[in-house]
């Protein structure tokens, strides 16, 4: 600017003219004053119509590319809600499984979502974490002032006290994490009943026994492998839980079969009937319980078992199954409404009055519905079925982009009526989920119901 003032200054000094040759209406400008004046406009329009173009070209690599992370696009995020922009306000909608969801342009986001009252990791909770690194979190339930949680990679079961409190002394992991180090628990979910807990191993390879030489050895079954004669059944152990350890009082297998390892029971509940006797009702995690038609959205289901027991004095907790002994017979299995439209199923909850949750892992979001035939936390096997009616899909909390970040929720508890507890499997590797999955993950979470 200053260069331009000096320039204009020497044009005026040399033409002999002062501020009285302004243009007016009694002396208008003549072209020859107007061109020695005004001489640095066309640079100046220049430079304006060069710094419009610039913005122009490069306005979309702008937009494209956020502050998220060099070189990543919004657009190329892998998770449900993604941001598009705005929309008219026909366009508006609340449907939360749909996959143009958009948080911006949802009105009634707070009444589809719930809201997020705590979040803390595994690892903060103990002071002393046994040496254990990762927390696989599976499932969890409430027990009187103590929370009760199982991860799939730990025999451990971990305590907690009600409020949570990081690094307390009171939180810990009850039972040898590495109880069998072999393998990993598969510990998918936790109830109790009666003074004792049920935790159920997702799907356990059984090898044939009908299929096996005469003479053979039931110790044999160490030493058979998937893709041997035998099939999946989920294995539920009683446990006897105290202080610093546990006691395995049973374990049974389940008759429900499933094709593998991977794809079994992600979550379940137990109750009794009026004559006393204990019913459980596990979750499948695919659709139609099937890996085969796993993505036939909006067919879950669960598998109602009553257990069977041959001879109540025979207990040999040192085998897998004990086919023999104790079987957890499926009596029938249970649709879920279609209102629940998931990919998969992660987590189940049902109240002593049979109010319901269940979570889904995919899609960050869970059902909450009713169920008939329990009543005062008593169940009745002929009448159970799930209530479509005012039943709703709530999401977990998105972040400021409308991106997922509860990506790994595989267990769901009611607290209470308004709050609902939950926590997170450890996010998956090597890509297969986007990096905003790990602030959540390995976590226990509190969330108020809107």
């Amino acid at each position: 600017m200053a260069c331009e003032a000096s320039e204009s200054s020497r044009l005026l000094a040399a033409s002999g003219s002062d501020y009285d040759d302004v243009p007016s209406p009694d002396h208008p400008p003549s072209f020859s004053a107007g061109r020695s004046r005004y001489s640095g406009w066309p640079s100046i329009v220049l430079a304006i119509v060069g710094a419009v173009v610039g913005l122009l070209w490069f306005a979309p690599a702008l937009h494209t590319h956020t502050s998220l992370r060099p070189g990543l696009s919004t657009s190329d995020t892998p998770l449900l809600g993604k941001a598009k922009g705005a929309k008219s306000k026909a366009d508006k909608k609340g449907d939360v499984l749909d996959e143009d969801y958009d948080c911006a342009i949802d009105d009634g986001y707070s009444k589809h979502t719930l809201k997020n009252a705590y979040d803390l990791p595994y690892a903060a909770l103990f002071r002393d974490t046994r040496g254990q690194t990762k927390f696989e979190a599976s499932d969890v339930t409430i027990v009187g002032d103590e929370v009760y949680s199982v991860c799939d990679s730990s025999w451990a079961i971990s305590k907690f006290t009600r409020d949570l409190s990081p690094f307390s002394e009171e939180n810990v992991q009850i039972g040898d994490p590495d109880r069998n180090p072999d393998e990993d628990s598969g510990y998918e979910a936790i109830f109790h009943h009666e003074n004792l807990f049920y935790v159920v191993r997702e799907s356990v390879f059984h090898a044939d026994h009908n299929g096996r030489d005469e003479g053979g050895s039931d110790d044999d079954d160490d030493n058979v492998e998937p893709g041997s004669a035998g099939d999946y059944h989920a294995v539920i152990e009683e446990l006897d839980i105290g202080e610093d350890d546990y006691t395995v009082v049973r374990q049974c297998q389940c008759e429900f079969e499933f094709e593998g390892d991977s794809k079994g029971f992600e979550g379940a509940v137990g109750f009794p009937d009026a004559n006393g006797d204990l019913y459980v009702l596990g979750l499948c995690e695919g659709n139609h319980c099937s890996e085969e038609r796993k993505k036939e959205v909006g067919n879950g289901r669960v598998v109602l078992m009553r257990k069977k027991e041959e001879d109540v004095n025979a207990v040999d907790v040192t085998r897998t199954s004990n086919p023999g002994e104790c079987l957890w017979e499926t009596v029938r299995v249970v649709k879920i409404p279609k209102s629940a439209a998931f990919l998969e199923y992660s987590a189940i909850d049902i109240t002593a009055n049979g109010r319901v949750a269940i979570a889904s892992q995919e899609y960050s979001a869970v059902w909450l519905g009713h169920a008939v035939g329990i009543t005062d936390g008593v169940i009745d096997p002929d009448a159970f079925a799930f209530h479509d009616d005012d039943s709703s899909v709530l999401q977990f909390p998105k972040d400021g982009g409308c991106h997922t970040v509860y990506c790994n929720v595989e267990g769901i508890h009611f607290m209470d009526d308004e709050m609902l507890m939950a926590v997170s499997d450890k996010m998956k590797s090597k890509g297969r989920q986007d990096f905003r999955c790990h602030e959540k993950d390995q976590s226990i979470h509190a969330f108020v119901i809107p």
